[in-house]
């Protein structure tokens, strides 16, 4: 798989986006890259100022810096 940003965003890799939670960043993530929010949970994970962070209702209000990952699977 390409990473997201060829996949999604022509080569974009940063963004100065607002939101509230990583469910609103996702929201915003898809209007500039329409299906991502449609992968986005299977394929990505979120590190908020460095720290890997399942919880998509975590509040991004005081968030320095919001990491896209692409999860990893193996056996």
């Amino acid at each position: 798989m390409p990473p997201f940003e060829r996949e999604f965003f022509d080569g974009e890799d940063r963004f100065e986006l607002e939101a509230d939670n990583l469910f609103g960043l996702v929201r915003k993530l898809d209007e500039i890259g329409r299906g991502f929010a449609e992968v986005a949970e299977a394929r990505a994970s979120f590190a908020i100022d460095g720290v890997l962070t399942p919880n998509w209702s975590s509040s991004l209000v005081e968030a320095g810096e919001v990491i896209l990952l692409p999860r990893i699977s193996g056996g």
